[in-house]
């Protein structure tokens, strides 16, 4: 399968010949090979991902090349003066060809590890190049995802990743990638996690400060592996314990560029975060759950009202009241085998259940070009342990992926910890006063119900613009959620929104797998300053 270049182009350390102008086809299904020629040019089709053009690619003369380009708009031709020099590391990690992907794709990738200066930790990144955006003028955003444990491949495979394998483990298209608009890289943090690893058995145990060194380290470390993209945009994105990760990170880098002078060439361009449902103190988890049951009319008034009476609404009640823990681990049950992460959605069932449920209900007819799958996260898991899987994405292939980590050990006291004092922090900074944070949250997730983000939201205290007040935002003429921007004034002394908490309705905990063109609409917003 050849992934094109279209718009960067790799110079490797090899002599290159003067070859006949009749011989540039030959180059056809190697676009390096052919920029390599002074006579050729290479042309694809800019019709992704629903071609247009035959061919769809190929490597020409300059002087056909050209023509065809200028007579025919729908393609694109790129000519061998050389724009870039990708290091000997990042050729190295390239990904050129993927199993069950049949289609070409209009992006480089990249996926390798990142080692850790002074340690043993390799933490396994995955990095797809912007579509739309030319990759050297778009930002570079990273994405982890939460637990604290699971892996940044959920993202890739199951929510904003360019592709989504199938039972069959076939990659289908996702019209709806975040890497149409970003250069998108995906961690497997901390390490443990995913194909992430370190022979030091005690790099395994780890927390909230560590993971936000190691986060820092990893950015750098990524960076170093991939200059040209140094003096981008940067932005970090996650969610669940995102809420965590992220604005500890954000302080990590913070503190990482006031220790340099302003003219360092070191000093990373931190614009901002964004995380969706956040897990941030221990109400906008537990607490937010069960009164999202209760809002949802999944629990019975007498039951609710004992848990009511008996003071389970607050953070000390549902820690040290034992009549609220087992009111807790009663209401769980009480919901039966419902999604927690997306109330209103279908679960996982067997293959057997799933074609007879297939046939009785007759849903061939219902399936769009990105249908939620609620088996995807298993879809996922069967193709990243296939042996030709691993060894494309150059990962260690004795390591058994999964979810979510079982081998790190996160400490239990940082999962109690209240994140809002690193929110001021990241706002109130002085140094940095572009910086920009989104909070969006799915309102069909209970695991961190939007109930529990708007309490503690609120409480920070910043006050709202009167006229971003819960107001709507919409995508093809529907209400797609609900838009609340803060007021940073008191710190800068004027009147603008450095802060913005968007809601996404009928969305679950992973916005983009539940409403992928609403969540593709959400993340433009925020990266052109509209949220």
């Amino acid at each position: 399968m050849i992934f094109l270049l279209p718009l960067i182009f790799v110079f490797l350390n090899v002599a290159t010949s003067v070859v006949d102008a009749l011989n540039c086809t030959s180059f056809r299904f190697s676009q390096n090979a052919c920029l390599m020629q002074p006579e050729c040019a290479y042309l694809s089709c800019n019709a992704w991902p629903n071609y247009a053009c035959k061919p769809m690619f190929g490597c020409e003369t300059v002087s056909v090349a050209s023509a065809i380009c200028a007579s025919s708009p729908q393609y694109n031709c790129f000519y061998s003066a050389v724009k870039r020099v990708y290091t000997d590391d990042a050729i190295a990690d390239q990904v050129l060809s993927l199993p069950g992907l049949l289609y070409d794709v209009p992006f480089n990738q990249f996926s390798g590890y990142v080692n850790l200066p002074g340690t043993q930790k390799q933490i396994h990144y995955w990095f797809v190049e912007s579509i739309d955006v030319p990759s050297d003028s778009a930002p570079v955003v990273f994405w982890t995802n939460g637990g604290p444990g699971c892996s940044g491949l959920i993202g890739f495979l199951t929510e904003q990743g360019p592709f989504r394998p199938d039972a069959d483990g076939i990659l289908q298209q996702n019209p709806y990638a975040w890497n149409k608009v970003a250069n998108m890289v995906f961690l497997e943090q901390p390490v443990g996690v995913g194909f992430s690893y370190s022979d030091n058995s005690n790099d395994y145990k780890i927390g909230d400060d560590q993971a936000a060194k190691d986060n820092l380290a990893t950015v750098r470390g990524f960076l170093a592996k991939f200059p040209h993209l140094k003096s981008a945009p940067l932005y970090i994105t996650s969610e669940s314990y995102g809420g965590h990760y992220m604005p500890t990170l954000a302080v990590a880098i913070i503190n990482f560029n006031d220790a340099l002078p302003s003219d360092s060439g070191d000093r990373l361009n931190f614009r901002g975060f964004a995380v969706g449902n956040p897990y941030t103190d221990y109400y906008s988890g537990v607490g937010a759950e069960m009164e999202t049951y209760w809002g949802k009319q999944l629990l019975p008034k007498p039951a609710w009202d004992v848990y009511v009476a008996n003071g389970c609404t607050t953070t000390a009640g549902q820690l040290n009241n034992s009549v609220c823990s087992s009111l807790i681990l009663d209401f769980m049950k009480k919901i039966g085998n419902l999604n927690p992460y997306a109330l209103d959605y279908p679960v996982c069932l067997t293959a057997q259940q799933r074609t007879m449920h297939a046939f009785l209900h007759d849903e061939t007819s219902l399936q769009g070009a990105l249908a939620y799958e609620p088996c995807e996260d298993q879809f996922s898991t069967d193709y990243l342990n296939r042996a030709d899987v691993k060894s494309a994405l150059h990962v260690k292939g004795d390591i058994v992926w999964d979810e979510c980590s079982r081998t790190t050990k996160y400490e239990l006291k940082d999962k109690m910890l209240p994140m809002e004092k690193y929110y001021r922090t990241v706002l109130e900074s002085k140094t940095h006063p572009d910086l920009r944070v989104l909070v969006y949250s799915g309102d069909d997730d209970s695991v961190c119900g939007t109930i529990g983000t708007q309490r503690w939201i609120y409480d920070l205290g910043y006050p709202v613009i009167k006229k971003n007040d819960w107001t709507t935002w919409t995508v093809d003429g529907q209400v797609a959620g609900y838009v609340t921007k803060f007021d940073t004034q008191r710190v800068f002394g004027k009147r603008e929104s450095r802060f913005s908490f968007v809601t996404v309705h009928f969305a679950g905990h992973e916005v983009p797998t539940y409403k992928p063109k609403e969540a593709l609409d959400l993340f433009e917003k925020y990266l052109n300053g509209d949220f």
